[in-house]
């Protein structure tokens, strides 16, 4: 995630969604350091609630909470209001398209937490399989509340990236350019699915197929 007092935005990272490249080109228009007379009053009082229950102050920190943490999480946080002074925005990506990035971050970056076990797995159909049977993750819910209202105020696509970032820049007022970080190369991730494992995709993760709008 990535907040900006002075431009009034927060970015909600989904992972591999291009959110490396999105924080750096924001960055320095996030908060770097402030002192606590230059800033309002309510967000003064939103900081000290925030440092009284052991949670970090977005008014500090231009990354106060962890990386991915998700739109509700940030509202339990910070407050609705509070989060609603901002513009928030995320980007998600096609279902079968995402898996497929996941599948092969994983599997290049030695540092990962579990890259051990997914190299261990063998191809990306057994990649699929036990993803779909033993730890799926949607990217709905970095968005929306538990009952699908939408918690943010922009949803861009990693499928018109470009596009979509010069709406997030033209709203907050910035003119910068997004570099290619963190991009994964190869085939178009349609040549990594069986009949079976696409069908195995769409029907588990039918809650961001539905809701995004994504076609396989």
């Amino acid at each position: 995630m990535l907040i900006s007092e002075k431009y009034k935005f927060i970015f909600i990272h989904i992972h591999k969604n291009a959110g490396i490249s999105i924080k750096h080109a924001l960055r320095p228009f996030a908060v770097e350091k402030w002192q606590p007379f230059a800033i309002g009053q309510w967000q003064w009082r939103v900081h000290k609630r925030l440092k009284k229950k052991g949670f970090p102050s977005p008014f500090f920190e231009p990354h106060p909470f962890h990386g991915h943490i998700k739109a509700s999480e940030m509202i339990d946080a910070l407050g609705f209001d509070a989060f609603n002074s901002f513009f928030s925005f995320a980007v998600v990506r096609n279902p079968w398209d995402w898996q497929v990035s996941l599948y092969k971050y994983m599997l290049k970056r030695e540092t990962h937490y579990q890259h051990e076990f997914i190299k261990s797995l063998g191809s990306f159909e057994n990649y699929i399989k036990w993803r779909c049977e033993n730890e799926v993750r949607y990217q709905k819910d970095f968005i929306y509340s538990e009952d699908n209202r939408l918690l943010v105020d922009f949803v861009g696509r990693y499928e018109n990236l470009n596009a979509d970032f010069n709406q997030i820049c033209s709203r907050i007022g910035v003119s910068t350019s997004l570099p290619k970080l963190n991009v994964s190369d190869g085939r178009p991730y349609r040549h990594y699915y069986t009949e079976e494992t696409k069908e195995l995709v769409g029907k588990v993760f039918e809650p961001d197929v539905k809701i995004l709008d994504y076609t396989f």
